[in-house]
């Protein structure tokens, strides 16, 4: 099964741009094998598309976050709220059909209670000059642990009302 299974993809571009309004999220669809499909891109921090635009950076610190999270999602069928290692929050919400992980529903983009960006790990994995990941971690906002935790339950909340519809119309 497919994630434009359940709904087409606008719907879940949609929900990206709603997410990213809503909490202040990077927010993004995944599929079942951890890429996004829906072409939308939101950003809340200079931090993050820097670090995408490194393939390097992608590979050792957003796909590695993310793999790592949605295993963890697909074995719990709950919701994970972590960080990646750049240190930024990141927030992952299965997607789960006759329990099989279809996909993932999350964001990620501020830091976490006091956490803060690992400079020299960025530097390291994406090849930015830790005074330059200075410059970009300005005015990235914060979390508290329990905005966090709420924020993963009210978007889990809106992945349920979406497999409900589902379930009702297959």
């Amino acid at each position: 099964m497919l994630m434009t299974d359940i709904l087409p993809k606008e719907a879940w571009q949609a929900l990206e741009q709603e997410i990213h309004e809503r909490y202040g999220l990077n927010a993004r669809v995944y599929d079942d094998k951890g890429f996004t499909f829906t072409g939308h891109t939101t950003w809340v921090n200079r931090l993050c598309p820097a670090i995408k635009a490194k393939p390097a950076g992608v590979s050792a610190i957003c796909s590695v976050a993310h793999q790592a999270m949605a295993a963890e999602a697909r074995t719990t069928s709950a919701s994970v709220v972590s960080e990646c290692d750049a240190g930024l929050l990141k927030i992952c919400v299965p997607v789960m059909v006759d329990g099989v992980l279809v996909g993932v529903v999350g964001g990620c983009g501020r830091l976490l209670a006091e956490g803060e960006v690992d400079a020299f790990l960025v530097e390291k994995s994406a090849g930015l000059p830790e005074a330059e990941v200075g410059d970009l971690c300005a005015g990235i906002s914060a979390m508290t642990n329990d905005e966090a935790e709420t924020v993963a339950a009210e978007i889990a909340g809106r992945v349920d009302e979406i497999l409900r519809d589902f379930d009702l119309r297959r």
